[in-house]
């Protein structure tokens, strides 16, 4: 079975997000598909870049697929595109991953993502999304698209590198970023819709702060108003001399921060999927969740939730699960048993399954 897939977002150095999909899921994915002949899709001035895929799936052929108007070739059986983005044209059937749907719950205020999420969507014989949520929202915004083509598969951990750690590795790890524990950690890049807002507001109010715990931000690219707003929202609490902030972390030494935090909080308006919630199960930290997108389902009930806007709650959660020992206990144990049925290999053989039944199914293309 020929595939091509669209692998242009992890032609860079690290990087989470869709890059680390990319480059988790398709070695696991050449073991659950023996019959797979790879074929890697890079686009426009990406394709300059193509050393960096070298080492993704040795030996696969790389192409280019240059502008709006070129398409994938007939020789194979389906194009998969592993972000937002499909050809305009194709002789041949694609699909693509859906990621979040975030543009379009908002009310699709960004014209051209919107559009191209619609262009996409209307072009593909088949999608996947990252949890049972997004496949909810992909079926309310366009309740035309039949449901059997598209597939829930959430992600995985990579459960070699997230896991727990003793005590002295774990300080070790906050150390080497002027950390000392006790501390709270929300790990994810500074953007509004993270709602970093309600970490602050809710660390003033935790008894977790007057205890001694601080709270650390990893991530960055935060934009400038944004940024500005966060901090003099933490000058307003009276909480920026507990506040740490810290940008390009790489990807290796998460594991160790996850490990070395009390407790990993995750307070977005809207997530995808919402991984660190995963990676931080896998390495033994608690953590809290708002009640909001996909985050409940990721989470399962193992941590406590509260509405995102709402600080006194979550203020409580943070107390409940940073401080108190019951719960605490519990939330890690069945956190670290719940982390252990999400690997990249359960991921490629969902993603194999659903690529194997679109190929079968998809009948003939049309350009």
């Amino acid at each position: 079975m020929k595939i091509g897939f669209d692998v242009t977002q992890a032609a860079k150095q690290g990087g989470r997000g869709i890059a680390h999909y990319i480059r988790a899921l398709l070695p696991e994915l050449m073991k659950a598909m023996p019959e797979l002949e790879p074929v890697l899709f890079l686009r426009d001035q990406r394709w300059w870049k193509r050393e960096l895929l070298e080492d993704l799936i040795p030996g696969a052929e790389i192409r280019p697929l240059i502008g709006p108007l070129d398409s994938p070739g007939r020789d194979l059986d389906l194009f998969h595109s592993m972000g937002n983005h499909l050809p305009w044209r194709s002789p041949i059937p694609r699909s693509f991953t859906l990621h979040d749907l975030r543009i379009l719950d908002s009310g699709g205020n960004r014209w051209f993502p919107s559009r191209r999420t619609h262009r996409n969507v209307h072009r593909a014989s088949g999608i996947v999304l990252d949890s049972e949520y997004g496949k909810s929202r992909l079926l309310h915004h366009f309740p035309s698209f039949p449901p059997e083509k598209a597939a829930a598969v959430p992600l995985g951990v990579d459960l070699d590198r997230f896991a727990p750690r003793d005590s002295e590795e774990s300080s070790a790890a906050a150390v080497r970023f002027g950390l000392s524990p006790p501390f709270l950690l929300q790990v994810g890049a500074w953007f509004p819709h993270k709602n970093l807002e309600l970490s602050i507001r809710a660390f003033a109010k935790s008894d977790a702060r007057t205890r001694g715990f601080r709270l650390v931000f990893v991530g960055g690219n935060a934009p400038p108003f944004y940024e500005k707003m966060l901090r003099e929202l933490a000058a307003t609490e009276g909480v920026s001399e507990s506040i740490d902030w810290i940008e390009n972390v790489p990807d290796k030494q998460l594991p160790g921060l996850f490990s070395a935090a009390s407790a990993l909080l995750q307070p977005s308006f809207y997530e995808g999927f919402g991984l660190p919630i995963l990676e931080a199960m896998a390495t033994g930290t608690p953590g809290v969740v708002a009640e909001a997108s996909c985050l409940p389902e990721i989470a399962g009930g193992i941590w406590p939730s509260a509405p995102p806007d709402d600080p006194e709650s979550f203020a409580a959660a943070i107390d409940t699960i940073a401080l108190e020992g019951m719960e605490r206990e519990q939330a890690i144990s069945f956190g670290r048993k719940k982390a252990l049925e999400y690997s990249w290999r359960r991921t490629a053989e969902s993603t194999a399954l659903f690529l194997r039944t679109l190929t079968e199914s998809a009948g003939s293309p049309s350009c």
